[in-house]
Formats: C-alpha cells, structure tokens, sequence
C-alpha cells in the first residue's frame, strides 16, 4: 500500500477520533439568559464521553464524481484523562472485506505537553506496524487537519456570542470562534442545541472558514447519551473544496465496558481484533 493509501485510510477515521471529549461536564442547571459565547463553549462543549467506548462504525465517503466507497470499523476508545501527558487512544479495526487486516491506532497527548500525537497503522499485505507522521495543516482534500482531533482547550479562542436562532422548531445557541493561533482556520461556527439544562446542550453544527472566511466545511453531529456519557450516533462532514461528503454511523455503542491498555498497543494492532 503506497503512502497516499494511508493518507486516504487515516481521512476516512478522523472524526471518529475527534469524538467523543473526555472532560466532565458540569452538574446539570438551567440555562439561563445573557450568556458570553465563552459560557456557552463551557457548558456545552465539553462533555463526559465515559471512561472507554466500543462500537461499530459505518462510513459512506461520497466522492466528487458522485461514487460513493463504503467501510466498516470495530472502534475502540479509552480515555487516559491526561495521565502521563495522554488524552485518549483509539484503535480502528478493518472489518470491510476489501481491506482485511488493516487496523489504525492513534494516541493523543494533553495541549499542554507540546507533543503530537503518534499514529500508526498495520499492513496485512507487508505485515508490519508503521507509524504515520502528522499530516500538514494544508492537506485538506480530505477534511480534518491533525488538529481537529483533540479538544481544544477554552482559552485557545476568542469567542463572540452571535445569537440565538430557531430551526424547524429547534432552538440554538449560535457561537463564533476565533482561534489565536491556527494554521488552517480562520475561524468556526459552532451551532449548540438549547436544551432543558446544560446536561442537554451539545454541539450539533460546526461550520469551518478558512483563512479569507470562506466556508470549507461544516459538520454536523448527533448525541446519544449511554450510561451517563455523552457519544456521537452519527456525524456528518461536507467538504466544499472538494465537494465531498463522509457519513460516520456509530451502531452497537458500548460505554464503560473495561477495555485494558494492552488493547492499544502496537502488538494488538498487529494480531488483530479479539473481543
């Protein structure tokens, strides 16, 4: 497999790292009036994603030329809570007969540490583990950027509460982020639901804006809470420039299930899933 078909395996998963976060949510209140965009991001844009998830994941990537590449995953998800500078792992298991074998891994480190995350994946046809390097800010052709994969932290940003607005009976809370230093975006637009209480309010839409404020992509997500956690059943991502569409439908979700640290390592992506 050449280095561009790793490319295109890693795109295929990215949003499936980027959720869900692994910072606890505060107690569930009322919503109240005359809020900051900060606090709103606060609330309802950190959530507890549990301590470990395992699931299925679907993913349906329809190209420009309108034919659609379908895949399927076992995900496994623990979170570390930054112990030893770690976020979180995840480990993406090919279970699509037409890449039998391949299995994709990826650590993420605290913002604090200053250290990328490492990413490998295995090759059934060379059988060997290699590590994949970060990908530059510039490769966009196939959505996410290594920086989207982690939760930014609260003062990364300068926020501006824009308004609220009603869709189809939905009401939400419309936030503009300016990062203060990024080598991609310009700035997002994060769409949250207004719930019944800040337990409820989550981030539905983002949309991304390049560096011109031209729209390059939106996002759009829906949340299923599992034994106290909050985790994603569906995300959607359109890409603008290259007017491409990548579907993730997250099906047999489980939470807090025990997964071991034995299960994120170089030897298990090698030897392959077994439950």
């Amino acid at each position: 497999m050449n280095q561009r078909a790793i490319v295109q395996v890693i795109a295929t998963t990215v949003l499936a790292l980027f959720y869900p976060f692994v910072i606890a949510a505060e107690a569930p209140g009322r919503v109240t009036q005359a809020l900051s965009g900060a606090e709103i991001v606060e609330h309802c844009y950190y959530k507890n994603g549990g301590e470990d998830q395992r699931s299925r994941l679907l993913v349906t990537n329809t190209l420009t030329n309108g034919r659609k590449v379908f895949s399927e995953y076992i995900r496994l998800w623990k979170s570390y809570g930054g112990q030893d500078g770690i976020v979180d792992k995840v480990v993406l298991y090919t279970a699509s007969a037409h890449n039998k074998g391949l299995a994709f891994m990826r650590w993420g480190y605290t913002n604090g540490s200053d250290r990328l995350a490492d990413q490998w994946v295995y090759l059934p046809e060379m059988r060997i583990v290699k590590r994949i390097s970060k990908r530059s800010p510039e490769e966009m052709d196939w959505g996410f950027s290594d920086d989207d994969l982690r939760v930014r932290d609260i003062d990364e940003d300068e926020y501006r509460f824009v308004e609220e607005r009603t869709v189809e009976g939905k009401a939400f809370y419309i936030v503009e982020s300016i990062p203060k230093h990024d080598p991609v975006y310009g700035k997002r637009i994060s769409w949250f639901s207004k719930g019944k209480d800040w337990e409820h309010c989550l981030e539905s839409r983002v949309d991304y804006f390049d560096k011109e404020m031209k729209m390059v992509k939106k996002q759009l997500i829906t949340w299923r809470k599992i034994k106290g956690a909050w985790v994603w059943e569906t995300g959607i991502v359109k890409n603008f420039r290259t007017d491409s569409t990548i579907v993730y439908d997250a099906r047999d979700i489980e939470v807090n299930v025990g997964l071991k640290g034995r299960e994120f390592s170089t030897r298990a992506l090698a030897r392959g899933y077994r439950r």
